[in-house]
């Protein structure tokens, strides 16, 4: 099997930052878990009132949807922005850590002053 492409062509990047590991740390974020507990209902709330009032010709169904239809989006679009903010800090922290990390000493070690030789 060929690696994925990009629209580019390009082959897609492959994040080994982004291990199983990373990532479960980051979806136990306590406000993450709170706003799936709340989106998720909510969104199917809003898809079941429409396909109800759209079935029974109820307009007070309809009313409920679109008052739990932005909602879920906004808590959507909330969860989303909260992830990559917590992406972004993860990834900025395991770059400081590499950089304060100590460099390979076989180039950092002195040189042997020259010799004078008569």
């Amino acid at each position: 099997m060929s690696p994925k492409k990009t629209k580019l062509g390009q082959p897609a990047a492959k994040n080994s930052d982004l291990a199983a590991g990373a990532k479960s740390e980051i979806r136990n974020d306590r406000i993450l878990k709170l706003m799936m507990r709340l989106g998720l209902p909510l969104a199917l709330i809003s898809v079941i009132s429409l396909w109800a009032s759209s079935y029974l010709g109820s307009a007070g169904i309809g009313l409920l949807f679109f008052i739990c239809a932005p909602l879920a989006l906004l808590i959507g679009f909330g969860y989303n922005i909260r992830y990559v903010m917590l992406l972004v800090r993860q990834r900025r922290q395991k770059q400081l850590a590499a950089a304060k990390a100590p460099q390979d000493t076989s180039q950092n070690t002195p040189q042997e002053p020259p010799q004078n030789r008569p």
